[in-house]
């Protein structure tokens, strides 16, 4: 019988992307820096066995709905699938046995209705509701030009400014860090999804980064850059993973990252907020 996964197993596309999962968790989570998180996810997607990828996350703690739901393999139990079918066609095969003991025992004796009275539902009272920010979900398209400049505006008005510590774009949402404002050494992030939402999460911030001014961003020199970015890293027919704005300490920048086709792999490239490429790491 074969046995489970080691780790010199060659890594199948799901495992890439899974590791790449658990990386965007771990980075939203404020474990990793801009820079780290993106070295690693680029190594992800051109790792090629198993070791390498539960390398670039055995450090990482994460949450358990991550792991359950997206995990890399790893050796051992390489019969567990297996336990769960057996034991779940166990419970089908006696609740069916069960539902047909049920149905043999004959029909059940006709019971006359009995009326029922029905009294008439007093009126609800009027009751004043509290006015709520909306937070409206999967409205959000922050690699648009449209959903960027709102992105940008409704940032401005929740918190009264255009700066930033990090900013991360996706196709349906954005994820962004700010610098707390009762603890500068801090961050605290959100979620973006068409409104603003707290992560809850105040993480350490790095020593030397800087914040980003969202003002400076061109935003049509931006969406020229994603629009170009496959053609530029060598992956013509590939898909735009995210957008990194973010200061690591020799000034903000842009980074585009691309996955291929089969998403085995990738590369980025790195701006100013004005679009002039400056650096480009070609897919390998």
């Amino acid at each position: 019988m074969a046995s489970g996964p080691s780790s010199q197993t060659r890594a199948r596309d799901l495992d890439r992307v899974n590791a790449c999962s658990q990386l965007d968790a771990a980075y939203a989570d404020g474990q990793l820096g801009a820079h780290e998180y993106h070295d690693r996810t680029a190594q992800a997607m051109s790792a090629k066995t198993l070791a390498e990828l539960n390398l670039l996350i055995s450090d990482l703690q994460l949450p358990s709905s991550i792991t359950t739901q997206a995990p890399v393999r790893t050796a051992g139990s390489p019969r567990r699938a297996l336990r769960i079918a057996v034991a779940c066609g166990t419970v089908i095969a006696v609740g069916a046995i069960g539902l047909a003991l049920t149905e043999q025992d004959g029909p059940d004796p006709v019971t006359p209705p009995v009326p029922v009275q029905v009294e008439k539902p007093l009126a609800r009272p009027e009751v004043e509701v509290p006015a709520v920010e909306p937070i409206i979900v999967g409205q959000a398209q922050p690699l648009t030009q449209d959903g960027i400049h709102a992105l940008f505006e409704q940032y401005r008005q929740k918190f009264g400014d255009l700066t930033v510590h990090e900013l991360g774009l996706y196709d349906e949402y954005a994820i962004l860090s700010r610098t707390s404002p009762d603890a500068p050494d801090k961050v605290d992030r959100y979620d973006f999804r068409g409104g603003f939402k707290t992560s809850g999460t105040r993480t350490q911030r790095l020593p030397g980064t800087g914040e980003v001014d969202l003002a400076q961003v061109n935003v049509p020199a931006l969406v020229a850059l994603i629009a170009d970015a496959p053609q530029l890293v060598g992956v013509p027919d590939g898909t735009i993973g995210h957008v990194l704005l973010a200061d690591g300490g020799k000034g903000p920048t842009i980074n585009v990252y691309v996955y291929d086709k089969e998403q085995t792999g990738g590369g980025y490239l790195r701006a100013t907020l004005g679009g002039d490429v400056w650096q480009v790491n070609p897919a390998r």
